[in-house]
This record gives structure tokens, C-alpha cells and sequence, in this order.
């Protein structure tokens, strides 16, 4: 199979989607989706359609930011970094997103303080 192919079937699979689903998902047609996964179609993924289903991964399953973004087989070198978060970073940034709005505000404001005392600067414009 192609490799792109091979590699968004991989994705829709992680997620555990149908086509049904990726094709919602993606804003395509059912019948757009059965074509880049249809070994014999001559429709094939763009980067740019491979890259937005992994940001979606990412977005929505922290939890399989890795597999989503590990390497094609046969290509070769290390993996690529993308700003990974360790397992504690995402586990805190979880819990900050179930936080009710007023209560994040505090936790921005305490970690603000904490890293303007140890000599970090917030960026301008950032709140």
C-alpha cells in the first residue's frame, strides 16, 4: 500500500474511527475518505491532510500523541521532538481544562508569579 495511505488508515484507526466518522471529522465525503484508504484508488493523502489528523489526535488524545506522531516505517533518523510534554505535563494540563474559567485564571496567575519571582518573564500580550 502507498505509504500515505497506509499511514492515515493508521490514524483513523488509532482514533477509532470509522470512515463515517473521518470523514465527518475531516469535512470530507464518506466517498473522499474510502478513497485514501482504497489501495487502488489513485487518490492519495497530503501532508497537509496526514499533519491535520495528528493535530487532532494531539488535541484530543494527549494520550496518543506518540503513536500518532512516530516515524513511517522505513524512514530513517531520530523523531522528530514537536514540543512533547511529558506525561506529568499533559496530566496537569488536563486537569487545568476541567477547571471551572474563574479558577484557571488563579492557577495562570499563581504560576505567573511563581516564574516572575524565579526570574522568567511572561510575554507581553499573553495573559
Amino acid at each position: 500500500m502507498d505509504p500515505e495511505k497506509a499511514e492515515f488508515k493508521r490514524l483513523i484507526d488509532l482514533m477509532g474511527w470509522t470512515q463515517s466518522e473521518a470523514a465527518r471529522r475531516l469535512r470530507k465525503t464518506p466517498s473522499a475518505i474510502n478513497h485514501l484508504v482504497n489501495p487502488d484508488h489513485p487518490n492519495r493523502p497530503t501532508q497537509t491532510m496526514l499533519q491535520l489528523l495528528k493535530l487532532i489526535i494531539a488535541s484530543e488524545r494527549p494520550d496518543l500523541f506518540e503513536a500518532a506522531f512516530e516515524l513511517k516505517e522505513g524512514q530513517a533518523g531520530p523523531k522528530p521532538d514537536h514540543g512533547r510534554l511529558s506525561q506529568r505535563e499533559r496530566g496537569l494540563i488536563e486537569m487545568l481544562r476541567r477547571a471551572p474559567p474563574e479558577e484557571q485564571e488563579r492557577v495562570y496567575a499563581v504560576i505567573r508569579a511563581m516564574l516572575n519571582r524565579g526570574g522568567v518573564k511572561y510575554p507581553k500580550g499573553k495573559k
